[in-house]
């Protein structure tokens, strides 16, 4: 599977027990019927195919097919899991991920480009790409006041002094 037909769902945190059955950190919900997922080795994605998963808020412990040591599973630590977009569940109409490279402008002028989505945060942020720095933007309707998804725009509203932040 080529890597830029999917996307990131999470990844390994580290084993679980000494059966093989791994701990995954969820950055999205996993759809419902699930039977396999891609986990990135080496740069490329492999398939594993599912024998158990339970699912308690955003940590998954997924027991994968022919991992079946301690050893196997910790091999897979801090590997991304993938899944492809074709699965990838929406939110409404529009998914945050789907803004990544829209432009951000505060009133008529462009502060830069979203590069990414940080949903490590206690509140996800918007990752901007400025000239001289990144920015980081909270996903909230207080900062963000509107979105033009045709022309990929981003309007913020942020307070006196955010910027130098």
């Amino acid at each position: 599977m080529d890597i830029g037909s999917c996307y990131q769902v999470g990844y390994v945190i580290k084993r679980h027990g000494v059966k093989g059955s791994v701990k995954v950190f969820l950055e999205f919900p996993l759809p419902k019927k699930l039977e396999s997922i891609f986990v990135e080795i080496d740069n490329r994605l492999v398939p594993f195919f599912i024998e158990e998963a339970s699912v308690l808020n955003n940590i998954a412990v997924m027991k994968f097919e022919d991992v079946d040591t301690p050893e196997q599973a910790d091999r897979l630590a801090k590997c991304g899991v993938y899944l492809p977009y074709s699965s990838k569940p929406k939110r409404g109409n529009l998914d945050t991920h789907d803004w990544i490279s829209f432009s951000v402008f505060r009133g008529s002028e462009k502060l830069g480009a979203i590069t990414s989505i940080n949903h490590h945060a206690l509140s996800p942020l918007l990752v901007v790409a400025m000239k001289e720095k990144e920015l980081l933007v909270p996903i909230s309707d207080y900062f963000i006041k509107e979105i033009d998804l045709q022309a990929k725009k981003v309007w913020v509203e942020l307070p006196e002094g955010f910027m130098e932040i």
